[in-house]
C-alpha cells in the first residue's frame, strides 16, 4: 500500500501580546507532529478541545503556514510549492469543515457553490456544468432540484452534504474532515458517516478524520492518533480496546456505554490542563497522570514504536 501523505515534525507556533503593557507570549499549537497516511486508509485524530487537531488539519493543506516541518503529498513537498502550484495541487486534496452554516456563501445558490471549484481551478467539466452539479448532488443523496435553492433553505445535514459534494467536485484523493458531524443531530450524524463510508468505497478516497468523539473515531477509522497540547501522545489501531498511554485509556474509559450494566465508575482526572503559553517541563500530562514518576517532570517523552502502538510516555500501561 503506497503512502499518500507523510507529515514530518510539523510545528506551528502562535504569538500574542507584545503591546505597550502586555508582554509577548508564544505557544506551540502543533509541536513536532509526524505520521504517515497510506492510500485508501482512514486515520482519525482525537483529543480534547484546544489540543491542536483543527490547526493540524489546516497546516497539512497549507490554509495556514507552518513554523517548521515537512508535508509530503504523493511525494511532493507542499511547503516548497509556490501559491500557483499549491492551488493546482489542492484539486487533489480538499477539506470538509465543521460548521456547514458558514462553509457555504449565503449569497450563492447551491448550483453556484458547487460550480465554484471548477471556476477557481479553471477546469471545464465534462458535459454541461448543470449536469455535473446534478451528478454531485445525487452522489451525496440530495435531489438535483435543490440546485436552485439557497443555503438558508436547507437543513444542517443537507448543507453538510453540499459541503461534501463541493469537496468531491474535482475528484480529490484526500479529504480532510474537520469534525464534519459535530454540529448535527445524532440521527443525521449517522447518515453522514454512512455516506462517507460509501463514498470511500466507491471513489477510493483517503480520509483524515478530525473529531473529539473517540467512540465515533473507533467505529469509522482504521488508525487513531491521540493529541494532547499539540503533540501526538499515542498512535494505535482503531480495533484496540486497550490503550498504553494513560490519557488515551482515560478517553476510552469515558466513552459512553449504552448498556448501564457494562458501565464503569470513572474517576475524574485530577488537576487542570496546563496553559499552552506556559507548559511545565517534562510531560505536559504529568500533573493529571496517575502513573507519574520523577522523570515525568523533567524529560519530555518521545513518541516511540512499541509494536502496534506508538507511545509518548515514560510509564506506559
Amino acid at each position: 500500500m503506497s503512502t499518500l501523505l507523510e507529515v514530518r515534525n510539523l510545528t506551528k507556533r502562535f504569538s500574542s501580546g507584545g503591546g505597550l503593557f502586555a508582554k509577548a507570549r508564544s505557544m506551540h499549537a502543533v509541536n513536532g507532529v509526524s505520521f504517515t497516511m497510506p492510500e485508501g486508509r482512514v486515520i482519525g485524530v482525537v483529543g480534547e478541545s484546544g489540543c491542536g487537531k483543527s490547526t493540524l488539519a489546516r497546516l497539512i493543506l497549507r490554509l495556514i503556514e507552518p513554523t517548521g516541518g515537512e508535508v509530503l503529498f504523493d511525494g511532493d513537498d507542499l511547503l516548497a510549492k509556490r501559491p500557483a502550484e499549491m492551488r493546482r495541487l489542492r484539486a487533489r486534496m480538499q477539506m470538509v469543515f465543521q460548521d456547514p452554516y458558514s462553509a457555504i456563501d449565503p449569497r450563492y445558490t447551491i448550483a453556484r457553490a458547487l460550480s465554484e471549484p471548477f471556476t477557481v481551478q479553471g477546469i471545464k467539466p465534462e458535459g454541461l456544468l448543470s449536469d455535473t452539479v446534478a451528478q454531485l448532488l445525487e452522489m451525496v443523496g440530495l435531489n438535483p432540484g435543490l440546485s436552485t435553492s439557497y443555503p438558508h433553505q436547507l437543513s444542517g445535514g443537507q448543507k453538510q452534504r453540499v459541503g461534501i459534494a463541493r469537496a468531491l467536485a474535482l475528484r480529490p484523493s484526500l479529504l480532510v474532515l474537520d469534525e464534519p458531524t459535530a454540529s448535527l443531530d445524532v440521527s443525521v450524524q449517522a447518515q453522514i458517516i454512512s455516506l462517507l463510508e460509501d463514498l470511500r468505497s466507491e471513489l477510493g478516497l483517503t480520509y483524515l478524520f478530525i473529531s473529539h468523539d473517540l467512540g465515533l473515531v473507533k467505529y469509522f477509522c482504521d488508525e487513531i492518533l491521540v493529541m494532547y497540547l499539540g503533540r501526538i501522545v499515542e498512535s494505535l489501531p482503531a480495533t484496540d480496546t486497550v490503550a498504553r498511554h494513560p490519557y488515551t485509556q482515560t478517553l476510552m474509559d469515558s466513552t459512553f456505554e449504552p448498556d448501564p450494566k457494562r458501565r464503569r465508575l470513572i474517576a475524574p482526572l485530577p488537576g487542570e490542563v496546563p496553559s499552552p503559553f506556559n507548559l511545565p517541563p517534562g510531560c505536559a500530562f504529568a500533573d493529571r497522570c496517575p502513573r507519574i514518576t520523577s522523570i515525568c517532570r523533567s524529560e519530555t517523552p518521545l513518541l516511540l514504536d512499541d509494536g502496534a502502538h506508538q507511545i509518548a510516555c515514560h510509564n506506559p500501561i
